[in-house]
């Protein structure tokens, strides 16, 4: 049996169906179909219960098939160690880095260092990954990862495996953003009174904006949520309502017909931070967090230095 294929029927195992898996491998959806039905053939059983597709229901394994993922699960982790330990005859200070993260960190401060790592020190070979916080914690803490970007934790989050070691990059501000069609000169109170698109969920950025909305004695009026940070601004654009994003994300999207508010609301910031397991930070590693660190703290002052101004067109 093909290796690869096992993998790719691991990945199916995970994420319920062709399609995710497709995403989550950079492959078509054709060619995920393609693997699996290669792969029964060099097993010479069936691997997919045909007999429960459609529906949109996720894709059921039949036995055969479970049992060929958990090897899967053993072989994905040899490969990865299998990695490291050739890293470790690779140049001392070379070497593979493979970093996790979500969008707006990896679109500037990580892109940032790439590019800056390519030439400065050509022998370390970065990796980028955007992955969610649970599954980049659980590639984490499996070697699948040797950098994940973050942010710390909220009083309320549940606490850090004490195997791991926060390093702060950054402070990101969280913006108020409202319609472009607004009133320059409307106050803080009318636009905390009123409507507004919020992100679903206890984000770091809601929960900002809620503490400042009660020290204001104020209930917010919640229209419209949104998982996407692209369909808030949508949102706020259409005039439904004002909305809080970070900078960082402002920065990478477009947003045309909105600005930020330049009133006295100030909600806050996130810190970004980067995580890495205390007993693995290998040389190559350890070099790209400290070009990490050195392009948040450029990023951070190109945010400091200007304001929230009118962002609009």
């Amino acid at each position: 049996m093909d290796p690869n294929r096992l993998l790719v029927l691991r990945a199916v195992a995970r994420t319920g169906g062709v399609k995710p898996a497709a995403r989550a491998l950079h492959l078509t959806p054709s060619g995920v179909s393609q693997h699996l039905s290669k792969l029964e053939a060099e097993a010479g059983v069936a691997l997919v219960d045909r007999t429960r597709r459609g529906g949109g229901r996720s894709l059921v394994l039949t036995p055969a098939g479970r049992a060929l993922a958990d090897q899967a699960e053993q072989l994905a982790a040899a490969l990865a160690s299998a990695q490291r330990r050739v890293d470790l005859y690779k140049e001392q200070q070379g070497g593979t880095v493979r970093i996790g993260g979500y969008a707006s960190v990896l679109n500037q401060v990580v892109a940032h260092t790439v590019v800056s790592l390519a030439l400065t020190d050509a022998d370390v070979d970065p990796r980028i990954f955007e992955v969610d916080e649970e599954e980049g914690l659980r590639q984490l803490a499996k070697g699948e990862l040797d950098l994940l970007i973050s942010e710390r934790p909220q009083p309320d989050d549940p606490p850090r495996p004490r195997t791991l070691v926060e390093t702060d990059l950054m402070r990101d501000p969280f913006r108020i953003v409202v319609p472009a069609s607004w009133s320059a000169d409307v106050g803080a109170d009318d636009i905390l009174g009123g409507p507004w698109v919020l992100s679903s969920g206890h984000s770091p950025s809601r929960q900002a904006l809620e503490r400042v909305a009660t020290a204001h004695g104020v209930s917010l009026d919640v229209r419209h949520t949104a998982v996407q940070s692209g369909t808030m601004l949508a949102l706020i654009a259409a005039g439904l309502g004002a909305g809080i994003i970070p900078q960082l994300t402002l920065t990478h999207l477009e947003h045309g017909q909105v600005r930020v508010h330049p009133g006295p609301l100030d909600p806050g910031s996130r810190t970004i931070t980067v995580l890495h397991h205390r007993d693995r930070l290998q040389a190559a590693p350890e070099r790209a967090l400290v070009e990490l660190r050195r392009q948040a703290s450029t990023e951070e002052q190109v945010i400091h230095a200007g304001s929230p101004s009118t962002e609009s067109s």
